[in-house]
């Protein structure tokens, strides 16, 4: 449920971000547009980075634990995957959230 949670407020956050951005770039100049956009991809590709690395300390987290015994059901299984998703949303979720406060000055 929690996943199910983040998810859904992450979708909330990132269509505030996204009217926020259209809306502030419609009638400017290409050039004003510029910084924005090239912040966009920045954070995009380094949301990607961090949620890759911080998705392989999970898996190796989570094979070290399997390893030694702590992976015992099906169940186990499940949660420690879920685990590793989110790990490896996280970091785009907290670039999200952070995007849709600052374009909307909340």
């Amino acid at each position: 449920m929690n996943i199910a949670r983040a998810n859904m407020l992450t979708s909330v956050d990132a269509a505030v971000t996204i009217a926020a951005r259209t809306h502030g770039m419609i009638g400017k100049e290409p050039l004003e547009n510029a910084r924005e956009a090239q912040l966009m991809v920045a954070e995009k590709v380094d949301a990607a980075v961090q949620g890759a690395m911080a998705a392989q300390a999970a898996w190796g987290a989570f094979m070290i634990k399997a390893a030694f015994g702590g992976v015992r059901s099906p169940s186990d299984f499940s949660i420690g995957l879920a685990g590793i998703a989110e790990a490896a949303a996280k970091p785009a979720r907290r670039k999200v959230r952070a995007n849709a406060r600052r374009l909307t000055g909340a």
